[in-house]
């Protein structure tokens, strides 16, 4: 189980914060623009190592993430497209956030760009997994808020509000004691929980749906093969 299960109650803890600042004339898809940006600023300060300035934009970037979904929600600025852009804008800010510490460190530590493929990687599997899994078994997607939903949510020990903790708790340890070695426990972290978070996955595919046909869950069958004499005709005419 990841921290995707008990958003709800984070969003209750975040809620005062994240209420007071959507009162800002702002739409939801400019928060989601702003993360974007704050999140590639917080990028570049990992890369040059400003660690402080970095650790808090990337708790900014976190809230704003909050601030855009409840806009839309509170403000009836609901879209598809706004979905689409939110789920892009998280994975591209994640992975910048990521190579901008990867980077700052591979001076040092040169076999952390081997790590940040394998992070980038992992996270990206995650991601594909689950949209496999939303687009292959509509029998369980679901629709909360507007937001679409699966079982599959749950499942793993990585997503955003993970990735914050696990990097989060390396710059933070890293500002703290002007040591490069807990963000780099943090690198390896995102590394190995987004690849253990992908094997759950994997997992609950198998055992949920190994024996599910899609083709008989939205009635298709398959189209008969043609004879021989069915064939010749088709060539001649």
């Amino acid at each position: 189980m990841n921290l995707f299960a008990v958003r709800k109650h984070a969003d209750k803890v975040l809620h005062p914060l994240v209420a007071s600042a959507a009162r800002l004339p702002l739409h939801a898809n400019h928060w989601t623009l702003l993360g974007a940006f704050i999140g590639l600023i917080c990028g570049v300060a990992f890369l040059y190592t400003h660690w402080w300035l970095g650790l808090v934009l990337l708790l900014v970037r976190g809230l704003m993430d909050h601030i855009d979904g409840y806009v839309a929600r509170n403000r009836n600025q609901r879209s598809t497209f706004g979905a689409v852009m939110d789920d892009v804008s998280d994975r591209w800010v994640l992975g910048i956030i990521y190579a901008g510490g990867c980077l700052a460190l591979s001076t040092d530590y040169p076999h952390v760009l081997i790590v940040l493929g394998f992070g980038i990687t992992g996270s990206l599997s995650n991601v594909i997994v689950k949209l496999s899994l939303y687009a292959e078994s509509h029998q369980d997607v679901f629709r909360e808020e507007g937001k679409i939903g699966h079982p599959v949510d749950v499942v793993g020990i990585f997503g955003s509000a993970e990735f914050i903790i696990y990097y989060g708790a390396g710059v933070f340890c890293t500002a703290l004691l002007n040591d490069p070695r807990p963000m780099l426990a943090g690198i390896w972290a995102v590394a190995i929980m987004s690849h253990v978070s992908l094997v759950q996955r994997i997992a609950f595919a198998w055992q949920r749906y190994r024996r599910v046909d899609p083709a008989a869950r939205i009635g298709m069958t398959p189209m008969p093969s043609m004879t021989s004499d069915e064939e010749s005709a088709k060539s001649v005419s």
